[in-house]
């Protein structure tokens, strides 16, 4: 299931890859592509594993903010 988030606080490539490597730690993700131009995570994930909770409280202990 593939699911996009609302994100800010990301300002460059950095944070996309810092957002994509951590979301890709998590068991149940396949793929996340993080852009800070749209401000916008796109993650390709089974939900039987993870939650879309567990993804935004990633994102944020990355320090940046998802809208709900």
């Amino acid at each position: 299931m593939k699911n996009e988030l609302q994100v800010t606080g990301m300002r460059c490539g950095g944070c996309e890859v810092l957002v994509k490597e951590a979301l890709e730690e998590l068991e149940g993700v396949r793929e996340a592509e993080a852009s800070h131009l749209k401000g916008t995570v796109v993650v390709d994930y089974e939900p039987e594993t993870v939650s879309i909770a567990s993804l935004a409280t990633v994102i944020e202990e990355q320090g940046f903010k998802v809208k709900v």
